[in-house]
């Protein structure tokens, strides 16, 4: 992929990682009933809009954003409103706030299983990777070759090839090789003893199988095993586990290191760049839900918490907490955006080094 698709790569890949976010919100309001005034993608100046059913739908100049404007979130609401979103059941919020976040999550399953898609493999004997030196490299095995038989015994699953050598500890093995242009060769090799593996070894790594089926069902599964990850990761910045905390070489990343990172994804190939788009949907799906003021999370935390009291707070004080819990997001952004750049100028960012 072009250096130009790769810049593409980042403007189309935050827009597909904001757009469902907010169209999670968008929908479970409108289900609910609840005015949605604006629905934009998108930051800034105005590229785009119209107004279909009382809503203004815009794509704005910069895509590192975007929001779902809805009636009675905003100073000068009426808050006796019945289309406003304080008047809906506590539920009936929960779910809408929480809406953006799902919507995050399915996009990951959605986009880990188009990765998994490029990389369908029914050749349980097909090379992926070979150990240099080893005794595989030596005798010319290649990845993209394909390992038909041991010793005239044909290959049926991967693990045929390490059963084979466990068989016969030491002794020379007969390979026969179909490189990828068709050529067939039978090869002589002396497995070599590995005393970390504790056993003897040829040197080559096949590709695991992945069916359709396979691709679709690790798609499904990749947003739990991600977010498990994620949450780790959270706490082991937080905890100090991690040097340099939040703001060092493996701390907190912001749009800019995101940005290096889907670029550096993109220029791989497009497998990487959708699985790595899942991750970040994922990422923008749990910071999403963390209990702080101006995101969803923190929204919710005052749905419960007047649910349990029994009667609304003023809603002029919790906008100005959202407000203020902004300016200090935006602050930590700004911050983060410094130390993004410092990371990628030093070479020090995780994953481009």
């Amino acid at each position: 992929m072009s250096p130009v698709l790769g810049a593409l790569a980042i403007v189309v890949g935050f827009l597909i990682l904001i757009a469902p976010h907010e169209g999670g919100h968008f929908a479970l309001a409108k289900l609910f009933g609840v005015h949605v005034k604006e629905y934009s993608v998108g930051m800034g100046t105005r590229l785009w809009s119209t107004v279909r059913g009382n809503t203004l739908y815009a794509f704005r100049l910069i895509p590192l954003g975007g929001y779902v404007r809805l009636a009675g979130m905003e100073p000068g609401d009426d808050p006796k409103d019945p289309d406003g979103f304080h008047r809906k059941a506590a539920y009936q919020r929960l779910l809408i706030l929480a809406a953006g976040p799902v919507a995050n999550f399915l996009l990951a399953a959605v986009l880990a299983t188009g990765g998994y898609m490029t990389h369908l493999n029914s050749n349980p004997a097909l090379v992926a990777g070979v150990i240099v030196p080893s005794p595989a490299n030596s005798a010319g095995i290649r990845p993209g070759d394909s390992i038909i038989a041991v010793d005239g015994k044909p290959i049926q699953r991967a693990s045929d090839i390490q059963n084979a050598e466990s068989a016969n500890p030491g002794h020379p093995l007969q390979f026969t090789i179909r490189h990828p242009n068709g050529e067939v060769v039978t090869l002589t090799i002396q497995p070599t003893y590995d005393p970390q593996a504790k056993r003897y070894i040829i040197g080559v790594e096949n590709r695991p199988v992945l069916t359709p089926l396979d691709a679709v069902w690790n798609g499904v599964q990749f947003p739990v095993q991600a977010g498990q990850e994620l949450l780790v990761g959270m706490w082991a910045l937080v905890s100090g586990q991690i040097p340099g905390g939040i703001l060092g070489p493996e701390g907190a990343t912001g749009p800019i290191g995101i940005a290096a990172i889907t670029y550096s994804a993109a220029l791989s190939g497009f497998g990487d760049l959708l699985i790595v788009l899942a991750a970040l949907s994922v990422a923008l799906g749990l910071a999403n839900l963390l209990p702080l003021p101006a995101l969803d999370g923190g929204r919710m935390v005052v749905v419960l918490v007047e649910k349990v009291r029994g009667r609304p707070f003023d809603r002029d004080r919790e906008m100005a907490v959202q407000r203020a819990g902004l300016v200090v997001l935006l602050v930590l952004f700004a911050f983060i955006a410094y130390f993004d750049i410092q990371r990628l100028v030093t070479h020090q960012f995780p994953g481009l080094r």
